[in-house]
C-alpha cells in the first residue's frame, strides 16, 4: 500500500490537538503527577521519553545508569514512547522533555504546539539503503519499508531515494510502526528495501541485502533524533534544563572515550551480545554520527519541514522561534 506524509501528518496532528485540549482543561499539576518540581530535598524529578529503541539514546542511556543526572540533582526517569504518544505526552504534562525526531516537532508545531529544540542527538542520518538489487532504476515498483509515514525514517528515505535519483512515486511506502520491525520485514523478505544501521546491519547482510547508499556519509543536516521541550517548561526550569544539558554533555564525552562502558551500556538496553555487532554500533554512532556538542540549528528542521510541507501549517513555520541554542551554543 502506497503511503504519504499527508495522511501521516493529519494523524499527527490530530493527535496533539487532543493533547492540547487536554493541557488547557487540565487542573493545576502538582509534584505527584511529574511537574518535575517535587521530590526530596533539592532533587528534581524529570520524566523523558524517547521514541525508538537504538543507539542513536545512547547518551541518554549512559547519563542515567552512571550518575550523571544525579550528581547536577536531577532524578531522570526514562521512558520509552512512540513519536505518535510521545508528543502529545510532552504537550499534556506527562513528560517534561522528549527525545524524538524532528518530524515529530514539526508536526507538532505546526499544529499550535509552543514547543523548544534543546539539543540533536543525531544531525545527520544515521543510515545505510540497504536493497538486493544493483541499480536504483530495478527500485521502482518495489515495496520500502518505513516506520510511519511522516516520521524520521521516512524523511530520512525521502532523502536517500532522492540521493538515488528516485522519488516516492517510484517506489511503494510501506509503514511498519517501528525500527524493529522495519528490520524484521527486510529480513524476512516481506518488503524489498529499507533504512537501518547497526547492530542490524550484520543480519541484514547475511540475508542477502548490500548498502546501497550511506546516508550518514552524506552529512545532511537533520535531528534524527533531537530533545525538545515545551516553551512553558523552558521558561520555568532553565536552571533545571542547564543541569539537564550538563550531564547530557558529560555522557557525550563518555560515549566517544570509553567504548568499554559504551558497549556494555549497548548490551544492557539493546539485548545484544555480539562483541562484533556492539563494537560496529559503537564506532557507527561514537565516531560517525554522535556530534562532540549536541547544538540544535533551523538547518536540522528544515530537512523535516521540507518533507512535511504539505502538511497544513508547516510551511509557515518560523523555525527560528522553535530552536534554542542557548544550552549549547555553536562552537567558537
Amino acid at each position: 500500500m502506497r503511503n504519504s506524509g499527508k495522511h501521516g501528518g493529519k494523524l499527527a496532528l490530530t493527535a496533539v490537538a487532543g493533547a492540547l485540549a487536554l493541557s488547557a482543561c487540565a487542573p493545576g499539576v502538582g509534584a505527584q503527577s511529574g511537574d518535575g518540581t517535587g521530590g526530596s530535598g533539592d532533587t528534581t524529578r524529570m520524566t523523558v521519553s524517547y521514541s525508538q529503541l537504538v543507539a542513536d539514546q545512547l547518551p541518554l542511556w549512559i547519563a542515567v545508569d552512571s550518575g550523571l543526572f544525579k550528581k547536577q540533582g536531577l532524578d531522570v526517569t526514562l521512558t520509552s514512547l512512540s513519536g505518535s504518544d510521545g508528543f502529545p505526552a510532552l504537550i499534556s504534562g506527562q513528560t517534561q522533555m522528549a527525545s524524538i525526531g524532528a518530524s515529530e516537532m514539526i508536526s507538532g508545531a505546526a499544529s499550535g504546539a509552543q514547543v523548544r529544540y534543546l539539543a540533536t542527538l543525531t544531525p545527520v542520518f544515521p543510515y545505510q539503503f540497504y536493497a538486493k538489487v544493483k541499480t536504483a532504476s530495478q527500485l521502482k515498483g518495489k515495496r520500502i519499508g518505513v516506520t510511519t509515514s511522516s516520521g524520521s525514517v521516512y524523511v530520512a528515505t525521502l532523502a536517500a531515494l532522492k540521493q538515488l535519483g528516485l522519488t516516492p512515486k517510484d517506489v511503494q511506502l510501506v509503514s511498519l510502526g517501528s525500527v524493529t520491525n522495519v528490520n524484521n520485514a527486510l529480513i524476512a523478505g516481506s518488503v524489498d528495501a529499507a533504512l537501518s544501521h547497526p547492530p542490524a546491519s550484520a543480519p541484514i547482510e547475511a540475508a542477502g541485502y548490500h548498502s546501497m547508499l550511506d546516508l550518514a556519509k552524506q552529512k545532511i543536516p537533520t535531528s534524527n533524533v533531537g530533545l525538545a521541550t515545551t516553551a512553558a517548561y523552558a521558561t520555568s526550569h532553565k536552571a533545571d534544563i542547564k543541569k539537564f544539558m550538563t550531564a547530557l554533555g558529560q555522557a557525550i564525552t563518555r560515549e566517544k572515550s570509553d567504548e568499554t562502558y559504551a558497549e556494555s551500556e549497548l548490551s544492557k538496553h539493546l539485548k545484544i551480545n555480539d562483541p562484533k555487532a556492539l563494537k560496529e554500533t559503537w564506532e557507527y554512532f561514537a565516531k560517525e554520527v554522535l556530534p562532540a556538542r549536541p547544538t540544535p540549528t533551523t538547518a536540522q528542521l528544515q530537512t523535516s519541514k521540507d518533507a512535511l510541507a504539505k502538511t497544513p501549517g508547516v510551511s509557515k513555520l518560523d523555525l527560528s522561534k522553535i530552536v534554542d541554542s542557548t544550552y549549547f551554543p555553536p562552537a567558537g
